[in-house]
């Protein structure tokens, strides 16, 4: 179960770049900018509490399977869970990362123009 404390760590670290990138967002916006940068700042903004809302719908799946294992043991269910929730995590991991780079990339972009 020591993946699942790291998981933890990923899912919280994850958070903590969410609440960065909106903060950006919100500064990047309060300047005078194009209503095109606010129509695509809108869409990132959509995407930033999609990402909150997995993260946090992954944080609650692993505390439930925790508690299902330790009242369960590691059952042939369980572990199916527990490698389905290994790979949603891989696969937020690579999703968050690309939406992070298109962000900055949008941002850098914006600044220039």
């Amino acid at each position: 179960m020591n993946k699942n404390r790291k998981w933890c760590s990923i899912l919280t670290g994850l958070k903590m770049d969410n609440v960065l990138l909106k903060d950006w967002l919100s500064k990047a916006i309060s300047g005078q900018v194009s209503s095109g940068f606010v129509e695509q700042a809108e869409l990132f903004q959509q995407e930033f509490c999609e990402k909150d809302l997995i993260i946090d719908l992954l944080r609650r799946d692993m505390a439930l399977l925790k508690e299902a294992i330790a009242i369960q043991g590691m059952t042939d269910v369980n572990s199916a869970q527990y490698m389905a929730l290994e790979a949603a995590v891989q696969r937020l991991l690579l999703d968050f990362q690309k939406m992070k780079n298109a962000f900055i990339e949008f941002v850098e972009r914006g600044a220039v123009s």
